[in-house]
């Protein structure tokens, strides 16, 4: 990574958003803290956090204008000359390949975990444990929403009795925060008020040598379409993690029972748990054109257990060249605002090694997603 040119003066702000509380960021953006670097990407649509690991996971999250009390972009000259498009629908929103307008660069996302908790953003001492990153089977349930459905007949948590997340007046902190961006070269400035203290921090922007693509995910090839309650994919992982298994194996039958299983194996033992179509208490759709069995790390798998106990709903997609989205949905804020999304995408074990020898070249990734509905996973 090569680091921007210095200005030597500030223009116009490119990109400013005021938020009255930085727990639900800090929240969000936690569920991708595994890893320490992080691309962004900023339009008048949302500002985007992007992590992968070995080339073989990408994680996603999207934070809209509907997060901020004030949200303001203001792309250069060039951007403006080839944006005279329409603005998006609701459900493009999401669409994470439509970024050719967007501003791009790379921060520490670790400074930046670090500087949202200058206040005390940092929930985790009402969490059971992080399961981004570490092998730590308590799985990443810190801040978990209440779970009408307990799966597996377990004791519901004290802490897990909030049946919103980001319930305002139990999260909302005194202060602001607004985030600053004055384009290429400039810092990415977080600055927190509270009580009359004013603290800026000033993290490094950072212009990488060349773009990492997104895993391609083909919808022409969707091979399935499963959504259901996050809580019960979680308490499924978190029971296969028990066994420390290096590989996940992950099936799909229209017709055959089980209909979904998910299956792992360690070094004394082996475990299957099976989810069936017709439980609508844990299953709200299942649509499968044709058999989907898929192998991959577990490891990799684990780092998105944060994010399954933050959300209510996860979509789980599958194309025909293995690549697993999950895709997961966070209600933030008040009833009625509009859900966020983190985005999680895998590539199976027998493609691992064909992605890296591309080196990020993925041809035919333009217009993969052009799908009507985005990727709005819930419609």
């Amino acid at each position: 990574m090569t680091q921007g040119p210095t200005p030597s003066a500030a223009p116009g702000p490119v990109f400013s958003a005021i938020s009255s509380s930085t727990r639900h960021i800090y929240d969000l953006l936690k569920c991708i803290g595994f890893m320490p670097i992080a691309s962004v990407s900023i339009s008048a649509d949302n500002i985007r956090f992007s992590v992968e690991d070995s080339h073989s996971m990408q994680a996603n999250v999207c934070l809209t204008p509907d997060l901020f009390s004030s949200y303001n972009y203001t792309p250069s000259t060039a951007h403006l000359e080839s944006s005279s498009a329409a603005p998006p629908s609701s459900a493009e929103q999401f669409n994470l390949e439509s970024e050719e307008n967007n501003v791009k660069f790379q921060i520490s996302l670790s400074a930046l975990l670090e500087c949202l908790q200058i206040f005390g953003a940092d929930g985790s001492n009402n969490s059971g444990g992080g399961g981004g990153g570490n092998n730590n089977r308590q799985g990443g349930t810190g801040g978990v929403s209440g779970r009408d459905n307990v799966p597996f007949g377990r004791q519901q948590a004290p802490f897990l009795g909030n049946p919103n997340l980001f319930e305002q007046n139990s999260l909302r902190l005194p202060g602001t925060c607004r985030f600053l961006y004055q384009g290429t070269g400039f810092p990415l400035s977080i600055i927190l008020e509270d009580a009359g203290v004013t603290t800026t921090c000033h993290l490094t922007t950072f212009v990488p040598p060349s773009s990492i693509d997104l895993i391609p995910f083909n919808r022409t090839t969707l091979t399935h379409k499963i959504i259901l309650k996050s809580a019960f994919l979680h308490d499924a992982l978190l029971e296969l993690d028990h066994l420390s298994p290096e590989t996940l194996i992950y099936s799909v039958s229209p017709h055959r029972r089980p209909n979904f299983s998910l299956s792992a194996a360690g070094i004394l033992s082996s475990a299957t748990i099976d989810f069936s179509a017709n439980n609508k208490i844990v299953m709200e759709t299942f649509l499968v054109h044709e058999e989907f069995v898929g192998r991959y790390k577990f490891g990799l798998v684990r780092k998105a257990m944060r994010a399954m106990g933050v959300a209510s709903k996860v979509s789980l997609r599958g194309d025909g060249e293995g690549v697993l989205s999950m895709q997961y949905l966070v209600e933030v804020g008040d009833k009625g605002a509009a859900p966020t999304f983190i985005d999680f995408r895998f590539l199976p074990l027998n493609h691992e090694d064909e992605y890296e020898d591309d080196e990020g070249d993925h041809s035919g990734l333009d217009g993969a997603e052009d799908d009507a509905d985005g990727d709005e996973m819930m419609e």
